[in-house]
């Protein structure tokens, strides 16, 4: 995750706000929580954020910051 930051900084990008994301739901239809897609210059990374913390997250505009500093973030590798 300090790498991912390290980035976000370097390429300025922490104030935009996050555009991809996709919900995680169950073969029962039951909501475990939201991907959300970050693109830097190089590389898109993957942070899962579990519900119900996602959505506070979905509910309002979220930036890139914002997103990564979240204490339930995980980013997957």
């Amino acid at each position: 995750m300090q790498r991912l930051i390290q980035l976000i900084e370097k390429e300025k990008l922490g104030n935009q706000p996050i555009t991809q994301h996709t919900l995680i739901i169950d073969d029962k239809q039951i909501v475990h929580g939201a991907l959300f897609l970050v693109k830097t210059e190089r590389k898109t990374f993957k942070i899962m954020v579990p519900a119900p913390f996602h959505e506070e997250l979905l509910n309002k505009k979220t930036s890139i910051q914002m997103l990564i500093k979240h204490p339930e973030a995980m980013l997957l590798s």
